[in-house]
């Protein structure tokens, strides 16, 4: 009687504290978009700044393209601790002390860089530190959204997500690139720590529903017993699995093409400064503003057996890129087809992006989300390393070959395309 009478009162504690997810823009939902705006920006000025200022002293593209892949490891192994942590914790409490760390982390690293010359290493380690941090949050966020909103407006949810990260990427991409033109790395660093330090305050005001779960036993245990769940989950889920490779093969293709491809062939072939490097990119996350419009226009509209058309479409804009390196047109007008050609791939790899991820949701329960979503994340990210690492040595080794890179990556998009019809033929939904 007394087990029964606590078990009613819990569910009733809970009901009182779940908020109202009849409406897409309900408070909580709106209060985790928002931070996720001031969150984004100082993220991305920071990332953004901090590996073309690698770039910048050093003039290697292989050094780039390695550093931007070995600090990926951080992320990819603190992912599935995250997953397991957003599962069994009260994922606004996450949120809010990886808000808090990563602003006394910044100022650690503004304090640490004044007493010593060796530059590089710090970067190495700061880039590190805070891609440790985003494996913990991100699925905290992720795996926020599906119980936040009703699942008929996931799509939907997800598509005002992703544009307003890249609304948010987009300004802080050009600003940290003006910013970084002009007064160097000081300015980003401080404007990046006020913007984790104001997300950590809305943060504390987000009420995101709970259901507490088992954690007796040791830490080994807690981490072998979630493991061996989530992958019998995805085991008897071939759907998820199947979403799984398509977006790892993407990012290790065309993101990571893009990623290293765009700042090495501005500053080294075209010869640009830094501030055209902010522009591109500024101009580049468009490409997500239009994927998340569109996804969030069609909504249930886009088939998940239709989304190999939109990645055809991504690396056919691949080739005119190529062409113009290949016909050696000038270079302000490769910078600008590059930009364009860039902005169209990227919107209709988000909307694949957008459409998987709100399948993975769909079809994923409460109790697993975060550790099921942390795997999403990270094996992508495993994939950009992997990518990143693998186009920063061709982009050193084919320098006059630019368009043989592009070629080639649009070849092996098309055959991603034609995986994923085969895989999804059969889904209507």
């Amino acid at each position: 009687m007394e087990q029964a009478a606590t078990r009613t009162s819990l569910m009733t504690q809970e009901l009182r504290t779940k908020p109202s997810v009849n409406k897409l823009w309900n408070k909580d939902f709106s209060l985790l978009v928002g931070g996720q705006f001031i969150s984004i920006f100082g993220n991305m000025i920071l990332s953004f700044a901090l590996p073309l200022y690698l770039l910048y002293i050093s003039g290697s593209a292989a050094l780039f393209g390695l550093v931007m892949g070995l600090t990926n490891i951080p992320l990819l192994l603190m992912s599935p601790i995250g997953g397991m942590i957003a599962d069994r914790f009260r994922k606004q409490r996450v949120m809010f002390w990886l808000d808090a760390s990563t602003t006394v982390l910044i100022i650690g690293y503004i304090i640490a860089s004044g007493f010593t010359a060796a530059i590089i290493p710090i970067i190495i380690v700061k880039l590190m530190a805070l891609n440790a941090i985003q494996g913990v949050y991100m699925p905290a966020v992720s795996s926020s959204v599906s119980v936040l909103v009703n699942e008929d407006r996931l799509v939907s949810a997800n598509s005002a997500v992703n544009l307003v990260n890249s609304l948010s990427g987009m300004g802080g991409m050009a600003i940290a690139g003006a910013l970084f033109a002009r007064f160097g790395l000081f300015p980003i660093l401080i404007a990046s720590a006020v913007c984790f330090g104001i997300t950590a305050i809305m943060d504390l005001f987000i009420r995101v529903p709970f259901k507490q779960q088992d954690n007796s036993g040791s830490i080994a245990k807690i981490v072998k017993g979630d493991l061996s769940q989530s992958i019998k989950f995805m085991k008897g889920k071939p759907i998820i699995l199947k979403s799984i490779v398509v977006t790892f093969m993407l990012a290790a293709t065309l993101a990571s093409m893009i990623m290293i491809g765009v700042p090495v062939l501005i500053t080294q072939h075209l010869g640009m400064g830094m501030e055209f490097v902010g522009i591109s990119q500024g101009i580049m996350l468009t490409g997500g503003v239009l994927g998340g419009i569109i996804t969030g226009v069609l909504g249930s509209k886009l088939k998940t057996n239709k989304i190999y058309i939109p990645i055809m479409m991504s690396g056919l804009f691949l080739i005119p890129i190529g062409l113009a390196f290949l016909l050696d047109a000038p270079y302000f007008v490769i910078y600008v087809v590059m930009t364009i050609a860039s902005v169209l791939a990227l919107a209709t790899v988000t909307m694949v992006s957008i459409r998987i991820l709100s399948l993975i949701q769909g079809e994923t329960s409460t109790e697993l989300i975060g550790k099921v979503i942390s795997v999403v994340v990270m094996l992508p990210f495993l994939a950009n390393a992997l990518g990143q690492l693998a186009y920063g040595m061709a982009f050193e080794r084919l320098a006059t070959l630019p368009y043989v890179i592009m070629f080639v990556t649009a070849g092996v998009v098309a055959l991603i395309a034609i995986f994923t019809r085969r895989s999804f033929k059969s889904l209507r939904i």
